[in-house]
Formats: C-alpha cells, structure tokens, sequence
C-alpha cells in the first residue's frame, strides 16, 4: 500500500519492487501465449485454480509457465503449490477440497450462481476480457461481471478518492464524470461512498456509461448501501466486475487488487481527493505501474482530503487537473457538452445562484452577499434545489451542483 509522507508517496511491503522508470517487477503474464491454449477446454481449470487460496494474478501466471496450461496444473494437485510465490496455511486443504469435488463441478457449481447474479464469467482466453486489461501485467486470470462488456471497450478514465469527500470533491468529481461521459468516455471508480459514488451518479446522470470495480462479489455488493446504484450502472449499459466468485467473503486483499484492476482498465486515473495512506493513492501507484497517466485535483493546503494529491502534484507523479476541458484535451478526448438556458430562472434565483457559483456557503453568508431578507434567501434555496441547480451538505453549506455551474459560464449569469 502506498501512503503520503513528509518525503512524498511511501511503499509498504506489500507493493512490488519496482524496477527502473517506476514500473513493478512481476515476472508474470509477459511472453505467455495464450493464443496457444484451447479456451474451452482450459475454462473450468482457471476458474478451479482462481479459487485456490493464494493463487493470485502472479501465482496463476507462474503456474502457467511451468506447466504450460491449467489443465496441465491442476493435473499436478498439491505440487502446483510449489510454483506459488506464497502458500497461505488453508492452500493444502483448499486444494483438497476442490479435488473431492472436480474442476467440472466446481466450475459449472460457480458459473451457475453466476448466472444467477446475472453475471458471465470471463477468462483472459475470452474475447470479452477487456483489452485494457489483457495488456496489463499481472492480470487478474478470471473476472466476474454484471452488464454490458462493450462498456469497457471504449476508452475508460477513472476518477477515485476518497470515502470522506468535501462538497468542493463531490463537485469536482461530479463535473469530470459529466464531461467524460459526454465526449463517450467510460468512467470507472469503485462504487465506494463519496468520491467514488459520486463519479458514478454524474455519469450515468449525463447520459453515459460507467463501470464499478467491486472488493466484492457479484452476490454481495459492497457497501450495501450501493445496490440500487449498482443496478443503475447495469440498467444503463455500464458494468459491475469483480475478481471475487459468488459466494466468497471479501478481505483487506480484495480492496488492493480492486484498486490494481480500476487502474487496469483505464487509460488514466484521475485522483480526486485523498488524505495520506488513501486506498485512491494505492489506485495511483498501480496505474504508474501498468504505465498509465496519472491526474490529481489540486485542493487547499490545510485540506486534509487534499494531501494525497496535492503531494502526488508536487512530486510530479500526477498531472495538475485544472478543468474538466483541459484533462480532456490531455487524453485526446473532445468535450461533447450542451450549453443551458437560463431564461427561467427569477432575479432572487439569479442573485443567489450568482452568489453561490462566486463561493459555496450558508444561508446566513448568502443573506449577507445578496443582502435579500432571510425568508427570501431560504425560499429561493428550496426552488434552486428542487430544480436541481443547488445542493447542501449536512443542511449547513449548498453548493452549485454541475448545470448550475454550467448556467454561470459565459453568456449564462453574467446578463
């Protein structure tokens, strides 16, 4: 895991070691032809062997060198644990467990309830494994997912951060999503509460398609709290992945190897708001190690939510996002947004509209600015927020949501 001291991003053990230029040093999925292998025949081997504890992305490919084929590895039971680069303590008895049953069964027992999630199985053989990922390295061996695969064949850019997000996060977060929804970008994030949440809910709110990486198993959204914005991601022609078979619980593990996929299957991630030792810093670190861009929102210097990046900024390991246009033009992306008609908005709306798009604030500082009567100010909140041009956080400070801010650009507000 990587966390933000004094001296910039620090590497836990648990990281690769990374070799010259930044990249990690896997030893695993380069020079292996898959090509070669029947995907048919392999399928209920890889999706047995995924399940052994253990046998990681690095694990399966190691297997794979020297066995030449799952099939061939599954072949040698309890001697593949020997090719492992770790063998946790229930390995022995968890292959044990699936011999008694049979690769067969035990595939066609999880591809079942698979289904029964309205989910497919996918393996690095299939065509529909997302190509992004397949030029990753190491790459998960099987994935679990839920929509439409199309979804991830169109450029992806992910947007993460953190659980605890500041209104100016959620805005932020909510105005890159929209953009990149617009120019026909996926957005990918990990359906976490805050940041992550918020990126989903702009995207498919603009009409555009996002992916959730899930720490948990098709069967079991995590958080829980997320299942109906889960089904809105599938209802739209986004996805839901995971590395995870139905029925399994989730661990600490799960959440790093989620990070490493959201930044497998996007051409960049874009780090919103992070405090030090934040799961999006680890998100970063594994897109410099797959060789992707790497964006942060700058945020203030007191900010704790804003460490992470702004540190991520100054070490010159991310990219300065000053707009929503301008990160678009970095990954060569045309912005497909609509202008918005303000001609019904009335002069109080206008006034505190105006206000708020200068500064967020509360109604008592808005009474101030505008210098409108308290019962005006909180009438004219109430209208913007039911058109959907205001929102507040903790019913204290409101905010401008995204067509708001898009009425105060030029020729909007300024009449």
């Amino acid at each position: 895991m990587i966390g933000v001291g004094a001296m910039g991003p620090v590497l836990e053990e648990s990281q690769p070691a990374r070799a010259a230029g930044g990249r990690a040093e896997h030893g695993g999925w380069t020079g292996i032809d898959l090509d070669e292998l029947d995907r048919e025949a392999e399928a209920p081997y890889w999706i047995t062997i995924s399940l052994v504890p253990g046998v990681g992305p690095v694990g399966f490919a190691r297997l794979l060198r020297r066995f030449g084929s799952a099939r061939a590895a599954w072949a040698a039971g309890p001697a593949l644990l020997e090719t492992l680069p770790r063998v946790p303590d229930d390995a022995a008895a968890g292959i044990a467990r699936l011999s008694r049953e049979g690769a067969t069964r035990v595939a066609g027992r999880i591809a079942e309830a698979t289904q029964g999630c309205g989910g497919i199985i996918l393996t690095a053989l299939d065509p529909a494994y997302p190509a992004a990922l397949s030029a990753a390295d190491p790459r998960p061996p099987v994935l679990y997912l839920a929509g439409d695969p199309a979804s991830m064949r169109r450029p992806c850019v992910a947007i993460v951060g953190t659980r605890r997000a500041s209104g100016y996060g959620r805005s932020c977060a909510a105005e890159i999503a929209e953009e990149l929804a617009h120019a026909g970008v996926t957005v990918v994030s990990g359906l976490a509460i805050g940041i992550d949440a918020q990126a989903h809910l702009a995207a498919i709110a603009a009409g555009g398609l996002s992916v959730a990486v899930m720490p948990s198993p098709l069967d079991r959204i995590y958080p829980p709290r997320h299942r109906d914005l889960a089904a809105r991601l599938v209802a739209t022609g986004g996805a839901l992945v995971s590395e995870l078979a139905p029925g399994h619980a989730p661990g600490k593990p799960d959440f790093a190897r989620r990070n490493r996929i959201i930044a497998g299957l996007a051409r960049a991630v874009v780090v919103v708001e992070a405090p030090d030792r934040s799961g999006a810093l680890l998100t970063a670190a594994a897109a410099i190690d797959h060789g992707r861009e790497v964006f942060a929102v700058p945020g203030p210097i007191d900010a704790i939510a804003s460490r992470g990046c702004n540190r991520l900024i100054a070490d010159h390991q991310a990219t300065i996002v000053t707009s929503a246009g301008a990160l678009l033009h970095r990954i060569g992306a045309e912005s497909g947004g609509r202008p918005v008609s303000v001609a019904s908005l009335s002069d109080s709306e206008a006034m505190v509209l105006h206000a708020l798009l200068q500064r967020p604030g509360s109604i008592e500082e808005l009474i101030g600015r505008t210098h409108l009567a308290t019962g005006t100010v909180a009438a004219t909140l109430t209208l913007l927020e039911a058109r959907g041009l205001v929102e507040s956080y903790g019913g204290a400070t409101f905010h401008p949501t995204l067509p708001a801010r898009r009425i105060g650009r030029p020729n909007g507000l300024d009449r």
